[in-house]
Parts: structure tokens; sequence; C-alpha cells
């Protein structure tokens, strides 16, 4: 894998930058983009609980954003997202070019954008990524001080308005001076090419004093360490990821660690420090989370390069000596197994099933998913009965949206460092169903209605237990958005308003009749979010025949869900379907082994079926994850209300077709 001529050599990086582009062309789906959107319009406070302490990190973006989103919609912000993403990885081709050759480069690409497709979205992720791939390209290239100091000291400032991660630059800067004071001490610091190391302590002195250059000062490093201090709430690749069971751990990052071990290993060359340590520490944040998929790549990316080269260099002269006369094979063999290695990652990207199958509501194209939230009920909160947004809670999935589309402050979004631990634990324990959290939460905002995303992993036991307190009423649902208000004579006119309630009926049925009509297509279909929603809240309502409905249709189009197999499996337990009820919830648990509430379905099942046997290991199984459980958390909720217990609600008289 050394460096080719530029005949084939090249097409090597143009498919793996192909493939970088095609991942970052989908439609966008991140609730966080909402509140870019909501403060690039005004960049005043969103939430009615922030502090004049809180600043927002992302301004500057946040108005790119917005001027963007004005001049060309979503679309306009697909292509900025997928440009700025190609820009950082071109970027880093460059600074890797001496430590591998094209093919190597290539590899790195493929692996690359397989590591961060789960977790990319439009977002100033991608321009984080961009600076430091900005950063590392002048200081691993530029040697001319007067340049570095011009180039670095602006993109600074304007990575410090951008993006809560601009401290990385003046770390960055460190590493250089302490990679430069390391040749100082060889004997071969390339004829003094190399800037003296106290150069570059100046510079990252200079590079620290232009963080201060923005509009809240000091302020802004406080809200970075808050940030990292309280790094909740958290969205990453889906909204109803947990319906799918996807995996918090990648074994493709595994993969990678092994690469460079091995490249450590085979390498002859000088191992350069500041590329070292970046890798190592983006290996570190990746193990630790998924979430630092795309700070990983970036960091480790000229490493990989080099790991790559070593290992197939070494991997070469093997096969050489096993091939004799045969290796002039070698080289064009492994270019073709790239090439199909890239053919084969795309094909499920642009026909949707890698999406699909990750359970993300994204889908290849442009476009933006809007079904995800509160869309189209501003008959209901644009009301003038409807109460203020001091007396409204909402998720944080749906804030930012709220905010930007219908105008009104919120009470919470996914802007992480901005709330109090205690509420938001609070709110999720209420959403569970636990007495004390929703009484201090009602004690303390007296709320008069409650917005609920039913994609939320507790949505469906959050609104029963609400629905059960009998002073909240159901006012609209649609499959994605439930709203209740507080059974009181000042909002009964939006209670008893037939015409809403059928209107969020109607989009339910529509989205039934659409993925019922492209079901045929497969995971091509992609995951409809109004049927994940509504086929959790059917069965926590204690409606099995339209939960199951739902779910079969669901898996009609994936029936590798396991989420809706849990949901078939126990809707067909409470229509006393014993055995088939027993034949869902076991695949259920094959295919997401450690689903406690899987395994508890399926015993109860088999035990209804008369599977002694199936039973008993479907116990032994249960003992074994609860003691993992146990391990892994103390803390337990004490005083959770079944959620397929529930009364009657308005939604009683609502028909799902088979």
């Amino acid at each position: 894998m050394s460096k080719k001529p530029f005949s084939t050599a090249t097409l090597n990086v143009v498919l793996g930058l192909v493939f970088i582009a095609l991942i970052g062309i989908r439609t966008i789906s991140t609730p966080e983009i909402w509140t870019h959107l909501a403060q690039g319009k005004t960049n005043a406070a969103i939430s009615y609980l922030e502090t004049d302490s809180a600043v927002n990190t992302t301004h500057l973006y946040d108005k790119v954003v917005y001027g963007l989103w004005n001049a060309g919609g979503a679309s306009a912000l697909i292509i900025f997202n997928v440009i700025t993403l190609l820009a950082a990885f071109i970027l880093l081709l460059r600074v890797s070019r001496e430590w591998g050759g094209k093919l190597s480069q290539g590899f790195a690409l493929l692996i690359s954008g397989h590591l961060i497709f789960h977790g990319l979205d439009v977002g100033p992720q991608t321009m984080m990524m961009l600076f430091i791939a900005l950063f590392i390209y002048l200081l691993s290239t530029v040697k001319n001080p007067g340049i570095l100091f011009g180039a670095l000291i602006p993109l600074q400032i304007l990575w410090t308005n951008m993006h809560g991660s601009f401290l990385i630059g003046p770390f960055l800067a460190t590493l250089a001076a302490l990679q430069a004071g390391q040749s100082t001490k060889g004997a071969n610091r390339r004829k003094q090419q190399e800037l003296p190391p106290q150069m570059l302590g100046i510079l990252t002195a200079a590079l620290l004093v232009a963080t201060a250059i923005n509009p809240y000062f000091i302020k802004l490093h406080a809200q970075v360490l808050t940030n990292l201090q309280m790094p909740y709430p958290v969205y990453w690749g889906s909204l109803f990821k947990e319906y799918f069971q996807t995996p918090m751990r990648d074994p493709l990052i595994f993969l990678v660690l092994i690469l460079g071990a091995g490249g450590l290993i085979t390498l002859k060359k000088r191992l350069p420090v500041m590329l070292t340590t970046l890798a190592i520490i983006g290996a570190f944040l990746v193990i630790r989370s998924v979430y630092a998929a795309q700070l990983f790549v970036v960091f480790a990316f000229p490493f990989m390069v080099l790991s790559i080269t070593a290992v197939g260099e070494y991997l070469s002269r093997s096969f050489k000596t096993l091939l004799g006369k045969q290796n002039k094979l070698l080289a064009p063999a492994i270019q073709i197994v790239f090439a199909l290695l890239i053919i084969l990652s795309l094909i499920p990207v642009v026909s949707n099933c890698a999406y699909t199958r990750f359970g993300s509501a994204s889908s290849f194209g442009l476009g933006i998913q809007e079904k995800l939230y509160p869309a189209g009920v501003e008959a209901l909160i644009g009301d003038p009965a409807f109460p203020n947004p001091e007396k409204t809670i909402n998720l944080a999935a749906d804030g930012g949206y709220l905010a930007f589309n219908y105008g009104r402050k919120v009470f919470i979004d996914y802007r992480i460092g901005r709330y109090d631990r205690e509420l938001l634990e609070n709110l999720n324990a209420m959403m569970l169903g636990n007495t004390k959290a929703y009484n201090a939460i009602y004690d303390t905002y007296r709320p008069e209605a409650i917005i609920i995303n039913t994609l939320a992993p507790s949505s469906a036991q959050g609104l029963v237990t609400l629905l059960s307190r009998q002073i909240w009423k159901l006012a609209y649902f649609d499959g994605t958005t439930a709203i209740l208000l507080l059974n009181k004579e000042e909002l009964a006119p939006l209670l008893n308003n037939p015409e809403m309630q059928a209107a969020g009926l109607a989009k339910l049925e529509a989205a039934r009749a659409e993925y019922a009509a492209k079901v045929s297509q497969g995971c091509r279909a992609g995951n409809p979010p109004c049927l994940i929603g509504s086929g959790k809240i059917f069965l926590a309502l204690n409606r099995p025949t339209e939960a199951k409905a739902i779910f079969s249709l669901l898996l009609q189009g994936n029936n590798t869900i396991p989420g809706a197999w849990l949901g078939l499996g126990r809707s067909q337990l409470m229509l006393k379907e014993f055995d088939a009820a027993a034949d869902s919830l076991d695949t259920a648990t094959r295919l997401s082994p450690n689903n406690l509430y899987a395994w508890v379905g399926y015993a109860n099942a088999c035990e209804r079926a008369g599977r002694t046997a199936e039973k008993e290991k479907a116990l032994e199984k249960i003992k074994s994850i609860a003691a993992d459980i146990s391990k892994q958390s103390k803390e337990e909720e004490e005083e959770a209300q079944p959620a397929d217990k529930a009364e009657s609600t308005p939604l009683q008289n609502i028909t799902v077709p088979e």
C-alpha cells in the first residue's frame, strides 16, 4: 500500500471522497437543527428556564444556518454540510500524504465514512471537524511564522464563535510546539526548516487570547466548561434508536484500534508526536462514548493512514514471498477489492436500507423530516386559550421545533449544560411514573399543558401515568405528538374540539396508508415515525388490536426491528394469542438478546402457552440481565406504574384498519 502513480491511485481517493459525500446527502432528522434555526433568527433565549449566565456557544453558526435556510431551505443546509465535510477530509488527505499512499488514504476514507455514518447529520460538528483539520494542516505544513500567525489567529476567532470545541485550537498548537521541541533535540532537524518551539509557544498564547474575542468574553469559556460537566440531555443518531436496540459500541472502532496497534508494531518511521497524541486521545474518547466518532475520525485520520500503510507494506512483503512470480497480481487485486468495498458500502446507503436498519429517521436525498415533531397543530397551540409557554412542559425532542415554528419559549431542548440536572432527572422519572418526581415538577411549574413526543423512550408510560391522574385529558394525538391539557373549565373548548382531534387521527391514518402502499419495497420504505410512535401508545393504552395492526405492518417493511417484534408479542399476549406471542417475543430476544422487557414478555408468553422448558430458559436469562443491570446502576424506580393498565381515554373510538 505504498504510494502509487497518478493513473489508478488517484481514483482510490476520489472513490473515498464520493463515499463521504454520499453518506452526507441525507434528509435532516436531528431535532437540534430547529434550535440552531431558532437561535439564528433571534439569538435570544428560547427557554424560559434559561439563566442570565447561559450563553450561546454556536451563535455564529446559527446565523449561517438561518441564512442558508432562508436562501435554500433544507437542501442548502445539507449541501453546505457536505461541502464542509469534504473540505475537512481533503485537508486531512494533504496532511496524511507524507504517511501513506492514495490507496491507504482511500481505505482510511472508507473506514472513516462507516465510523461517522450513524451520528452524521447537519450540525456544527462538521464545522468542528473542518477547523481541526485546518489547524492540523497549517501546523503540519506551514513553516513561515507570519503566514501561520496570520492564518491561525483569524481562524481561531471564527472557530470560537462557531462551536464550543474552540479550545482544541490552542491545544493543537501546544502539541505542535512539543513536536518541534522533540525535533530540536534530534540530529536530523530538517536543516532548521521546522519552526522553533518557542515561536509555537507564543502562537499558543496568542490563540488563547483570541478566544476572548466573542460577544460573551470569558462567559463563553464558562459555558463550555459547564457543558463538559453536564453533558445532558443527549441526542445521537435517531429519536427512536432504542426501538431498534442499536449497539452503543461499533465493532469497527475496535478493528481500527487493532489496526493502529499493528501500525505501531510494523512502522519503521519515526512517529510524529502531534498525530500520534491526537490518535491516542481520539481512541480514548471513542471507547468511552460512540458520540465521539466524528472527533475520533478527524483526530486519528492521519495516523489511520500511517497504520494502514505500515500494516499493508508488511503484509505485501509477506505475500510477495509466498506468491513468488505471481506477486504482480497483488496490487491489482487490492485495487479491485477496494472498489468493490466502496460499491458494497454505497448500495445500502443510496437504496435507503442502511438508514432503515440503523433505525434512523433520515433517508438518502435532500429535505427535512418534520413528521417527527408537532407539525400542523397551529390551530391548537396557536389558539389564544392554549396555556402560555411558562405553563407548558415539553420534552427535549420538540423544544427547538416549537421555538422556531411557533415562536414561543419552551421548557427544554437538546442543548447540553443548559438545564439543571435534577430537573432533567425528575422529568425522566416523571415520564417513568415516579410520583415524587411528578409532584416536584408540578409543584414547581404548575403546568397546564404537556406536549409529549411519542418517539421518546419513556413517552408511552409517561402518557398513561399522566392520564391515570384524572386531572389530565388528551386533547390531540397524531402518532408522533400527544398533547395533554389540564382538565379545567378554561381549557374545555380545546379539550372538546372534535375537529382538532379528527385532524390528528386523519394524519395518523394517512401515514398508515402511505406506509402500507410502500411496504412492498422493504427497507427502502424507511422508518415511519407516526407508526412507531402510535404503536407504542396504543399498546400502553391497552389497545392491543390497534397496536397489533401497526406492529404487523411495520414488520412487513422491516422484519428486523426488535421493538416491533416486542410490541407485536405484547399485543398478542394481551389478546390471549399465547403461542403466537411466544414466537414473536422469541424473535425479539434473538434480535435484542439483552432486552429485559423482551425476555420477561417471552417468559410470560411461554408460561401461558405451556412451554415449560422455554420458560425456564427465559427465567435464567432474566436473572442474568437483572444482575448486570443492578451492577451498572443502583438506582431503581420505586413507584413506577404499569404502562399497560390504562383507563378509558379519548382514543377509545379510534379505529386503525388491519
